[in-house]
């Protein structure tokens, strides 16, 4: 893990915590890798409207991430949002993916921003809507909804970190529409760390990872549920290359893209990378 600019230029999807919040750029597709599959609407036989539906709140998503990376350029919307930040950790909430907590604290107070209440409120309305849309249609795959919206839904369900209870028990179904729906196993392997990292649960396939906090290094940044060699063996078995290949990237420079990829200089992303190869 804005503004709902082309999805070529700043995608913050599936953006990890405040900290990674802001990292998330250009997303990669490598010279080596085969062309993805275009996404497509929804043709005739397909929920077109539930498919509209998951476009609009996305694109309503990506709009309010790109009002608060504009509010954070202000000294003193910066400043709060760092005192925020700090309660946050003092009260032990999970340091990586923990912005839904910040922004819903700072709600509270009479003094918010307007930007910090609608973000705030904003979740909790789409966290409830991803679960009813899941309760009323099933999950809303690629035959059912087209692929854009069926990516684009993806994204809503990882930004719900703070309805983690409810994601945990979509695991199961998850695990389903990666194998039927061929998704990218990048996607498919940061939900499921992402999921167990805001539970407080060790990661499975280290995807939670980035650059470190001096020049040219990188590191895990929570803890594996085993060690590298076994989640390296999960790794492969689901089509992704070993976790020293990914920190060697981050540590020549690789940036944070979506689902925490590593993003190489030269690469891009579309919505289509979605489905295919890692």
């Amino acid at each position: 893990m804005p503004s709902f600019i082309a999805i070529k230029t700043r995608s913050l999807l599936l953006f990890a915590g405040l900290a990674i919040f802001s990292a998330n750029a250009l997303t990669p597709v490598s010279g080596e890798q085969a062309p993805s599959p275009v996404p497509t609407l929804p043709t005739a036989g397909q929920n077109e409207a539930l498919a509209q539906a998951i476009i609009q709140l996305f694109d309503e998503d990506q709009t309010l991430i790109a009002d608060i990376e504009k509010a954070k350029h202000h000294p003193a919307f910066a400043r709060t949002l760092a005192s925020y930040v700090r309660r946050v950790e003092a009260a032990g909430e999970n340091p990586n993916f923990y912005d839904a907590a910040v922004y819903e604290l700072w709600a509270r107070a009479p003094d918010a921003p307007e930007i910090v209440r609608r973000y705030a409120g904003f979740r909790k309305s789409t966290d409830s809507r991803i679960q009813s849309i899941v309760t009323e249609n099933g999950w809303p795959q690629r035959a059912a909804v087209g692929d854009d919206a069926a990516a684009k839904f993806f994204f809503l369900f990882g930004h719900a970190d703070d309805d983690n209870n409810w994601r945990l028990t979509q695991l199961p179904t998850i695990k389903r529409v990666f194998q039927e729906d061929h998704l990218n196993p990048r996607l498919y392997a940061h939900l499921c760390d992402r999921l167990a990292n805001v539970a407080g649960k060790p990661q499975i396939y280290g995807s939670v990872m980035g650059p470190g906090a001096t020049p040219d290094t990188a590191k895990l940044y929570w803890p594996l549920v085993d060690n590298t060699a076994a989640a390296d063996e999960r790794r492969d078995q689901i089509g992704l290359p070993s976790i020293e290949a990914d920190l060697a990237k981050f540590r020549q420079g690789a940036s944070i893209g979506p689902y925490m990829t590593p993003l190489t200089k030269g690469m891009d992303w579309t919505m289509a990378d979605v489905y295919g190869t890692p």
